[in-house]
């Protein structure tokens, strides 16, 4: 899940230039064998129980198999990966074989239903204290019956524990003997993968380097090598860019996009499943009474935010199912209301209420809690700006987060939206539930969903789930975000729909 690394701030342009010295210094001379990607910030965590940030997302997809996945093109379609068959018939029960021949990196030897047995169970491990242990929630256990097939239990059928899970990064499949070798535990190097690219290295400011896996029994990848750049900054990308230094960047502002695809012919603007919004926690005392809440829902002036972070290229969204997918809800956006607002602050005597405002602190993200600040000043309510950098803001332990105010985020989006949702139960407060919804008609929902094997019910149940997350007031919905990719010509992509890049897909031009 989760986490959106992906706002690059504009900063000044000496900042961009010092920034792609830095990158220079990094990567060294460019060759035409290696691929060099820009992300936001250095991966943290590489283990797929984990991961947070969408610089983590990148790595685990691009580097571990899973049973099926996502694949390269303009619309979101899944194909199997490591599997060779599934059998999707009897939505508890989901037998599959793998494919022989694959082998892990490290000498750890073949991909086999063990594997997959130790890959999923090992997330219903209290002790692991698995961050998406939730999305395992109906898995009871992986029987194997061979070496390379097996059969996936569940408690109850849930045809999107397929697609929201299985086909996504918590799904990645992981080698048990590599795990077990470093007791059960890694951060960001991974011990055995078993893709188009190994690990190869990364030491701080270095990039994170990944190499061609000699043992790969696929499709041959054209590059020897991949250079996984960290800079938070869309000027300085640009710089780099233009300097040489990069062949791709991807999820920068759509604001960037209307000066970026006058300079380069290779930009584009992609639609992208990430919702933004701005929780509002129920769980702080000052925001406790729901009266106040829903004055922040009605106050804030999402027009203009989207104009100002998109040039209006971002459309208001109602919830956070990105438009076309399965859940997506048709409905108004809440329109603002100042004066309904103050007679709503007046009602609960909260004029003059102090509130703090978290945010990652990049030029985007500083516009939204500007206006915010502004707006909520207009009904008698004095916000804090506290800009932070993303691994602060996005480390939540006991005491912060029962300190959880006002916070503007993104999560990586999926295009089953029971991922998203799924998070936001009562038992999720203080971990992703930041908002603090805690709804046992919103908890049923959810579960009702995962088990519900039609998707015309499924559509409608995500609808009534995001209606209710609205009526909290915990949740003021901004939009799915548009983002701008950028490539050079010494390539060819292979990316998502989103504009996720797939590293084993990338060819040379020319080739």
């Amino acid at each position: 899940m989760t986490q959106i690394a992906r706002d690059r701030a504009k900063r000044a342009s000496a900042c961009a230039v010092a920034a792609a010295a830095l990158w220079a210094a990094a990567t060294g001379a460019a060759s035409a064998e290696t691929l060099r990607i820009a992300v936001a910030a250095d991966p943290g965590y590489l283990d797929p129980a984990y991961w947070g940030s969408s610089s983590e997302q990148l790595l685990i997809d691009n580097l571990y198999p899973r049973l099926a996945k996502y694949v390269p093109g303009d619309e979101w379609r899944a194909e199997l990966d490591a599997a060779k068959s599934v059998d999707l018939s009897d939505p508890q029960h989901i037998a599959f074989e793998l494919k022989p021949g694959i082998m892990w990196s490290g000498g750890y030897g073949e991909l086999t239903a063990e594997d997959v047995e130790y890959s999923f169970e090992r997330h219903l491990d209290p002790e692991l204290e698995s961050g998406v242990s939730a999305e395992f929630s109906l898995l009871e256990d992986v029987e194997v019956t061979g070496k390379y097939t097996g059969i996936i239990h569940l408690s109850a059928p849930s045809p999107s524990f397929w697609s929201a899970t299985l086909s996504y990064t918590s799904g990645a499949i992981i080698s048990k003997a590599a795990a077990e070798a470093s007791d059960g535990y890694f951060e960001a190097t991974p011990v055995a993968t078993a893709g188009a690219y190994r690990f190869k290295s990364h030491e701080p400011g270095q990039a994170f380097m990944l190499e061609r896996d000699p043992d790969w029994s696929g499709a041959a990848a054209d590059f020897d090598e991949v250079a996984i750049i960290a800079i938070a900054d869309d000027n300085a990308a640009k710089v780099a860019f233009d300097a040489g230094e990069i062949d791709y960047t991807y999820a920068a502002s759509a604001l960037e996009y209307d000066s970026w695809s006058k300079t380069s012919a290779n930009s584009e603007l992609r639609a992208s499943l990430d919702p933004l919004w701005m929780g509002i926690s129920e769980t702080y005392d000052g925001l406790s009474d729901i009266r106040v809440r829903q004055a922040i829902q009605k106050a804030v002036d999402v027009p203009t935010i989207l104009a100002a972070i998109s040039n209006g290229r971002a459309d208001h969204a109602a919830g956070m199912v990105a438009p076309g997918l399965l859940g997506y809800r048709d409905a108004a956006p809440m329109q603002r209301d100042v004066e309904g607002a103050r007679a709503l602050i007046a009602e609960a005597g909260a004029e003059g209420t102090v509130l703090r405002l978290d945010f990652v602190n990049t030029a985007n993200r500083a516009t939204i809690a500007q206006i915010v600040q502004a707006n909520l000043a207009e009904i008698g309510l004095v916000v804090d700006l506290n800009g932070q950098d993303e691994g602060t803001f996005w480390s939540v332990d006991e005491s912060r987060a029962a300190d959880l105010q006002l916070h503007v985020k993104s999560w990586t989006g999926n295009p089953d939206g029971l991922y998203m949702m799924q998070y936001f139960t009562s038992d999720q407060v203080g971990v992703w539930n930041w908002e603090g919804l805690s709804n046992p008609e919103y908890d049923a929902l959810v579960q009702k969903a995962r088990t519900s094997t039609d998707d015309t019910e499924r559509g409608k149940l995500y609808a009534q789930m995001q209606a209710l997350m609205v009526d909290s007031g915990n949740f003021l919905f901004l939009t799915n975000e548009p983002l701008t990719i950028l490539w050079n010509d010494k390539v060819v992509p292979a990316t998502l729909p989103d504009g996720r890049p797939v590293f084993a897909g990338f060819k040379k031009a020319g080739s």
